[in-house]
């Protein structure tokens, strides 16, 4: 009977002491004990079972509502990311006429409005030139390099033999390649391989059949990109001089010439050493396959501005969607007849009025008048639900009327834009951090590059010179250091130079053939000056960093005016934006950090004192910020999202809570009924024994 009567939770939850308390519930008063604990437990448990249970239902709710709310954002960021395409805003359209003459391969959103006439009179062609024969492929053909330079050939005769040339003129602005040939490819078809893999547009290729095999060379096509080929031969392992092909020497025979391709636009002649041509007519190209002496191919460029009306009618539809679908979460969802889980979540309501008030507020950094929706006739109905409506009349504030007579402006609204009031201060870049606006650009310290100025070259009048580096006994090599990167030594040609500019143009396309200077992607410029008699070297980059030194030349250097010397280094741009010092480095100027400027960056050219740059998101860029921020992985969506899972979560607490408050309120009811049921019991006994106690007595009576 002990074990009844204990109240103490450890005794009720073993189970065997348990089963007694249950068993014997109901056993002395007769009343059915047991289904009333589950009833008054039951009746205790059941309010605070409801609330969890309503509040954890409502916040899955939300859950699936805020995905759906995602989505709706997603959407709308999408419809209105075409609007911040600028080929949105600049598509075209052309008209050409069937003609066997050219092909157009690409009408891009900034081409030129026009027409425009076209006339071929040359295709382009390239120069090819084939060694002698060989009998084998394999074979040893000799060790050392071959420099290949790109150049015009004046009066090369095609077939001749020897083959005849007057001169070969180098291009400075072209880049050659140095191929060397050593123990791992010394074999026609080793230098073939190597040819092909120096990336420069030289082609090689072996024609011919066995015993008789050809090296074939193909630049790349136009006049100007015509190939000299200089050997210099490894001791001991001579062979690739019979593939010189230069001034001195010509090893090689030329099978055609490199040709321009000859073009006129609407009467005037242009030139290009390619058939596919990109920039004749901004925006168009074409290829050209044939030339005609009579044809005259007419093509015609206009704006489409149907492509950009499209995007912002199917944005406006995008955008009361938006709204339709938002309002059954956060308002009335008259099809289910009740409210929205998120009818009273401040932050999802706050969210789609943010973009409701993007929808009527002026875009920052627009000028003009069309800086808002409402301005471009596009109207926000205030009076109900706040979808937008297309104003198509034919007045002058309509939609349509700003389309056909507006449109640029139309434009600026939408696609991000930068401008600038000095040409010099060009605004490049700009980032997330960058606030839209006008900014003032003061430059205090002038960008510029790191120079080296030679000598006067002795008896030198205007740009005629009288240096022959091929003289006996002469020579003429130096190493520099450009931009702080050390050249291999450089050796100059054996030439007779009557042209200060023509050596210029030599040196510039030495130095730039190096192979240090190449991986670095450093270049440098050489020019003559005719007043001064002067070579000056420029180094392309701008700053600080940026110089240009002799560090070693032979004694007969000084013949062209060349010594050892050490330049003027660079400097980098220095200014203010917005009235704060900004970073300079070349002549790229950046405002400072944690600034509204911050994040656009500023190319500047010498000679720029101040200006103004401005600087807009347009619409789309500032909407496509908004929702991000939304959107983002740590956006406002996503930490309510987790805020309202940690409650999910909590919720599942509070129930497991509620379950072991229940248990022990089960507990003290079964031991409080078994207390009664033992009273019961021994109540019973008592009765029982005092009944036949008192019925002995009677008969005891009954017998005296």
């Amino acid at each position: 009977m002990a074990s009844v009567s204990s109240t103490t939770p450890s005794t009720v939850s073993n189970a065997s002491t348990g089963s007694s308390i249950i068993s014997a519930l109901g056993s002395g008063s007769g009343i059915n004990t047991s289904a009333l604990i589950n009833q008054l437990v039951d009746v205790n448990k059941l309010p605070e079972t409801n609330r969890l249970t309503k509040k954890e239902s409502l916040l899955q709710t939300q859950i699936s509502d805020f995905g759906l709310l995602r989505s709706a954002f997603s959407k709308l960021e999408s419809a209105s990311s075409l609007l911040g395409n600028p080929d949105t805003f600049n598509a075209k359209s052309a008209s050409v006429p069937t003609t066997t003459l050219l092909g157009i391969t690409k009408l891009d959103a900034k081409a030129s409005i026009g027409e425009f006439s076209l006339n071929v009179d040359q295709i382009a062609q390239a120069q090819s030139v084939t060694s002698g024969s060989f009998a084998s492929q394999t074979a040893p053909i000799g060790k050392g390099t071959l420099v290949i330079r790109f150049g015009s050939w004046s009066n090369v005769l095609p077939l001749a033999s020897p083959p005849v040339a007057d001169a070969f003129t180098v291009d400075s602005s072209k880049t050659g390649a140095t191929i060397t040939i050593d123990d791992s490819n010394n074999s026609l078809a080793g230098l073939r391989d190597a040819i092909n893999k120096s990336n420069v547009g030289v082609k090689a290729s072996i024609v011919g059949q066995a015993g008789a095999y050809k090296l074939l060379v193909t630049a790349p096509s136009g006049e100007s990109n015509e190939i000299e080929i200089t050997a210099t031969e490894a001791a001991g392992a001579p062979g690739l001089a019979s593939f010189n092909f230069n001034n001195s020497t010509k090893n090689l025979t030329q099978q055609q010439e490199g040709k321009d391709a000859v073009i006129r636009v609407n009467g005037l002649t242009v030139t290009r050493s390619t058939n596919h041509v990109t920039d004749v007519i901004e925006g168009l190209e074409f290829d050209l396959f044939n030339k005609s002496s009579t044809e005259t191919v007419n093509i015609g460029i206009t704006a489409d501005k149907s492509i950009a009306e499209k995007a912002i009618r199917d944005y406006v539809t995008a955008y009361n969607t938006f709204l339709a679908d938002t309002k059954k979460l956060i308002g009335f969802d008259s099809e289910k007849n009740e409210y929205g889980s998120l009818r009273q979540d401040p932050m999802a309501k706050n969210l789609v009025q943010q973009v409701r008030t993007q929808m009527s507020a002026a875009i920052t950094g627009v000028s003009g008048g069309f800086n808002s929706f409402s301005a471009l006739g596009i109207r926000t109905d205030l009076g109900t639900d706040g979808t937008l409506t297309i104003d198509d009349s034919a007045t002058e504030t309509s939609f349509r009327s700003t389309i056909d007579k507006h449109f640029d402006e139309v434009r600026d609204l939408f696609i991000p834009k930068t401008s600038s009031s000095n040409a010099q201060i060009a605004l490049t870049k700009y980032t997330d951090k960058s606030v839209p606006g006008t900014y003032a650009v003061n430059i205090t310290t002038q960008p510029s590059k790191g120079q080296l100025i030679g000598a006067a070259i002795a008896g030198a009048a205007g740009d005629v010179i009288a240096v022959d580096t091929g003289s006996v006994g002469k020579t003429y090599s130096f190493t520099a250091k450009i931009d702080g990167v050390a050249t291999a030594s450089i050796n100059i040609p054996a030439k007779n130079y009557t042209s200060g500019s023509a050596l210029a143009a030599d040196l510039q396309s030495l130095i730039n053939l190096d192979a240090n200077l190449a991986a670095s992607k450093i270049t440098v410029s050489v020019a003559f000056n005719s007043s001064t008699g002067k070579l000056e070297f420029t180094s392309a980059a701008y700053g600080s960093s940026s110089k240009v030194d002799i560090t070693a030349a032979s004694a007969d250097m000084a013949d062209i005016g060349l010594s050892v010397a050490s330049g003027t280094t660079g400097a980098d741009v220095a200014g203010t934006v917005d009235g704060a010092a900004a970073f300079g480095f070349g002549n790229v100027l950046l405002p400072a950090l944690n600034s509204k400027a911050e994040g656009l960056s500023m190319q500047i050219t010498a000679g720029a004192t101040s200006g103004n740059i401005t600087f807009s998101r347009g619409f789309s860029g500032t909407f496509k910020g908004m929702i991000d921020n939304f959107l983002k992985t740590n956006g406002l969506i996503k930490n309510r999202e987790t805020s309202i899972n940690k409650d999910v979560e909590k919720i599942k607490t509070d129930m497991a809570t509620l379950d072991r408050r229940s248990q022990s309120y089960r507990a003290r009811l079964q031991a409080q009924f078994s207390a009664m049921e033992a009273i019961t019991r021994s109540l019973k006994s008592t009765g029982t024994f005092l009944t036949g106690a008192f019925k002995a007595l009677s008969n005891s009576s009954s017998d005296n």
